[in-house]
């Protein structure tokens, strides 16, 4: 029996499975998105954004991870907003809709800074590998590096269900595993 050793992005089945549908003589090129709300006011209120970077698969983890590499780049700020002078019609709307204007707001700002990267999911583009030669590469967003909070921002969940699993507030914690997230249940959810 042969073990399979899992390290870097290129080792794992998501990788090889988009390699697979890609056209001969293509790469793929899995991009890491990761973004984490930063407090930016300390004294004139409480004010927050998240910044977004990106960073390339191909790229070992040993120097991606080092901050003084600079492996990682920041591509764009998303504002954090809290609504405050929007006026809601009903006292259960104050309560929901500031965090649904928030997610929209989020993914809108996301599709922006994105946008040319979508294009090169389905085109390939040009690109000069590290021994110089030129290549054609499809960009596939690969991972999301982000905490908690952004998760659910980025899956439009609410905080009291898990962005990963059909774990609702009241089943955190239990020792028995639920289910993995599936579109029937998230949309139930709503």
């Amino acid at each position: 029996m042969t073990n399979r050793l899992y390290s870097e992005i290129h080792t794992g089945n998501l990788w090889a499975e988009h390699q697979r549908k890609a056209p001969p003589g293509v790469t793929i090129l899995p991009l890491i998105i990761g973004s984490d709300a930063t407090h930016v006011t300390n004294f004139s209120g409480d004010g927050k954004m998240h910044p977004v970077y990106i960073s390339s698969g191909h790229i070992h983890a040993a120097i991606r991870n080092q901050p003084s590499q600079h492996a990682f780049i920041l591509v764009g700020y998303i504002p954090v907003c809290k609504f405050t002078h929007t006026e809601f019609t009903k006292q259960e709307r104050r309560g929901t809709l500031p965090g649904r204007l928030q997610a929209r707001l989020f993914h809108h700002c996301m599709k922006i800074i994105f946008q040319k990267t979508q294009l090169a999911s389905k085109t390939p583009v040009p690109m000069v590998d590290c021994y110089g030669q030129l290549r054609k590469e499809l960009i596939h967003p690969i991972i999301n590096i982000a905490d908690r909070e952004e998760h659910h921002l980025t899956a439009c969940l609410a905080h009291n269900c898990c962005f990963s699993c059909e774990a609702v507030q009241q089943q955190f914690g239990d020792p028995e595993a639920c289910e993995p997230l599936t579109c029937s249940f998230y949309i139930s959810l709503r």
